[in-house]
């Protein structure tokens, strides 16, 4: 029995004015030929198919092509909902599609749905179990003590009675640690202030492989059957360092399995570049590939640089967020120059922005009063 394990696709998300989109269906098109090449049992999608809970329209067809496409290959599909997600949109049509082998748990029912795939000496139960809360585990326990994740997550676990014939396979989407030890985190991860929504990996011990999301870099906690596959692509700045990859879970019965990681190509890489505009300017022209990933330049010129942005995306079209180290030191200024989200900045912050950017340095205290003053004055008029 093999099958390959995935998570946090988070369809139709952006990254600055960057639409995704076309860089997931890159990946999920590799994630397919994978399963064929290796011919896979099953994949397993471990929650955060999609970046909101209500996705765009072109976010919800990509996913039905993906579902689709292991379909028609024949390949069953296990998938649960993650905190991103919507459970009752998951839901809807699932009873329809389970007979087309694509088997959704979006909303929590009380247990883990348990899914057998295979047959005889190669079956495997998969549990799915949907990205849970407290107060979704005590509506359907009310007389249990349930007041943390980690208690939600040992009532849950309490009411599964596992084969003593079959391996096991959890499909979850919680932050888990392992004894208090956290995983490696990125930016781009949604977690809850002071890490109160972790549970403990002892809740998953019994299980043959424990198949985890919401967490964004690939890791293994405390034994390589307990795994975050960790999402396709990178999804900030903090990921750079990641080498993306799919889970190839082997099962042998009940013991150990084997996992191997097999690596993803992005459409477009995430890297940093730093140095003067016009070296940066040069190396442009002479790089043959990479000119258009996903970039996050920091400038290190001593003077003023004339519209560093245009001139960097002329060569570098793809520029997320541009930065100025100070006075061209080794540290990194706070003041970024990215136009995230303009509709959301004042006009003194925007016009702070257009000034680092022209200058490379930020406006002192005096200046900005000035610039105050002249602005009430031109509203006023």
């Amino acid at each position: 029995m093999k099958f390959l394990h995935i998570s946090d696709l988070h369809l139709g998300k952006q990254v600055a004015e960057f639409s995704l989109l076309e860089d997931q269906k890159h990946v999920l098109r590799q994630i397919l030929s994978l399963a064929a090449e290796h011919k896979a049992d099953a994949v397993v999608l471990a929650g955060d198919l999609y970046d909101k809970p209500v996705p765009p329209a072109e976010a919800v067809t990509v996913l039905d092509w993906f579902l689709t496409e292991l379909s028609k290959m024949g390949i069953p599909a296990l998938v649960i909902s993650g905190n991103h997600d919507s459970p009752e949109r998951l839901d809807f049509g699932s009873g329809l599609l389970s007979a087309s082998h694509v088997h959704m748990a979006g909303r929590f029912t009380g247990t883990p749905r348990c899914v057998t795939i295979g047959e005889g000496e190669d079956a495997a139960d998969f549990y799915l179990l949907p990205f849970i809360r407290p107060g979704n585990v005590r509506a359907f326990y009310p007389d249990e003590d349930i007041r943390s994740y980690d208690d939600a997550m040992r009532c849950v676990m309490r009411h599964i009675t596992l084969s003593e014939e079959r391996p096991s396979v959890l499909v979850a989407h919680q932050f888990v640690t392992a004894g208090g030890v956290q995983p490696e985190r990125s930016d781009s991860e949604v977690l809850s202030l002071g890490g109160t929504d972790n549970v403990d990996v002892s809740n998953f011990m019994p299980f043959t492989y424990v198949a985890l999301g919401h967490i964004h870099r690939p890791q293994r906690l405390t034994r390589d059957s307990v795994r975050y596959a960790g999402s396709p692509l990178k999804y900030s700045f903090s990921e750079v360092n990641h080498q993306k990859s799919a889970a190839l879970v082997t099962l042998h019965g009940r013991s150990e399995p084997e996992v191997e990681l097999l690596p993803l190509t992005p459409l477009h890489d995430m890297r940093e570049i730093r140095g003067p505009l016009e070296a940066l300017l040069l190396a442009a022209e002479k790089e043959k590939s990479g000119r258009e990933d996903y970039l996050h330049v920091t400038l290190t010129d001593r003077e003023p640089v004339s519209d560093p942005l245009h001139r960097l995306r002329q060569v570098y079209p793809n520029i997320m967020r541009l930065d100025f180290a100070a006075h061209g030191s080794e540290e990194q200024e706070d003041a970024d120059f990215s136009a995230h989200e303009p509709e959301k900045k004042t006009p003194e912050q925007l016009f702070d922005d257009f000034y680092v950017q022209m200058h490379g340095e930020q406006l002192g205290d005096e200046e900005k009063t000035l610039v105050r003053s002249l602005m009430n004055e031109v509203w006023q008029e």
